[in-house]
């Protein structure tokens, strides 16, 4: 994708590179019924993880052979402004062929912690970028879903449970997965230098919602035994009064018979 490549410039610049070096693009979508959560991740290693440090020293910060803090942090606010100005100049994401069902929620990005350090350091580069759409009309009332990507590098694709894949295009080197529900991966097929682009035709069958179950509430039963406490209550305290009168009296008739 060209997203993120504003220091590609420089990456070719490198004349010759060792048979070592590499660059990995690897994307992780996982769609659900009214989202997709797009996750890259973009690994650097030997002369490239070299290539990508010069450029961010020589074209972000102050070309001194070492990139610090503030040159990442400026680096991430570089990327997501390219990013998210791509995504506004065409969505790389389509419902029925079209984007008006698709609506960007979200875009973040890590950098990695390996960037801080010397330029000419050979140490492995991970930065993750991750995108979040919100599908207005939900994805079981969709025949078609299209992804735009960058061209030969790996994708894999997780689809809900009740979505049925009928036809794939644009993908190389395809594998399909179903169990609950159906997973895909493979390699962007190249259309141009850059670009790629996949379609997943489908049928669907949404999974029917569990009801809540009908529950009988039951009233607790009585508690008999709390007017019969009461009833030994009142007996007891009136036995208590009774006996205090008895008492009372024969102290009374006593003292009347010593007068006498």
């Amino acid at each position: 994708m060209k997203k993120f490549f504003f220091v590609v410039g420089l990456i070719i610049s490198i004349i010759a590179a060792p048979a070592g070096a590499e660059r990995l693009w690897v994307n992780n979508i996982s769609v659900s019924e009214y989202s997709i959560f797009w996750n890259y991740t973009e690994t650097f290693t030997d002369v490239d993880s070299i290539a990508y440090r010069i450029g961010i020293d020589r074209e972000l910060g102050n070309n001194d052979s070492f990139v610090n803090s503030w040159e990442v942090l400026k680096t991430d606010k570089e990327l997501r402004k390219k990013f998210r100005e791509s995504i506004d100049r065409e969505f790389d994401v389509r419902i029925n062929n079209n984007t008006e069902s698709v609506e960007l929620i979200d875009l973040d990005a890590t950098m990695s912690p390996e960037l801080i350090g010397k330029t000419h350091s050979i140490d492995t580069i991970v930065n993750r970028y991750n995108v979040s759409y919100k599908l207005k009309d939900g994805i079981y009332n969709a025949s078609s879903l299209w992804f735009l990507g960058q061209a030969n590098t790996t994708v894999m694709i997780a689809m809900p449970v009740g979505i049925n894949i009928t036809n794939i295009s644009g993908m190389e080197n395809i594998s399909e997965t179903t169990t609950d529900h159906t997973e895909i991966s493979g390699i962007f097929k190249q259309i141009d230098t850059e670009r790629g682009e996949i379609t997943l035709d489908m049928t669907w069958n949404p999974p029917v919602k569990n009801e809540p179950e009908n529950v009988t509430v039951t009233e607790p039963p009585i508690n008999d035994t709390e007017p019969m406490t009461e009833n030994l209550s009142k007996i007891r305290i009136g036995g208590i009064s009774f006996i205090g009168v008895l008492l009372i009296f024969l102290i009374y008739v006593l003292k009347v018979r010593k007068r006498l």
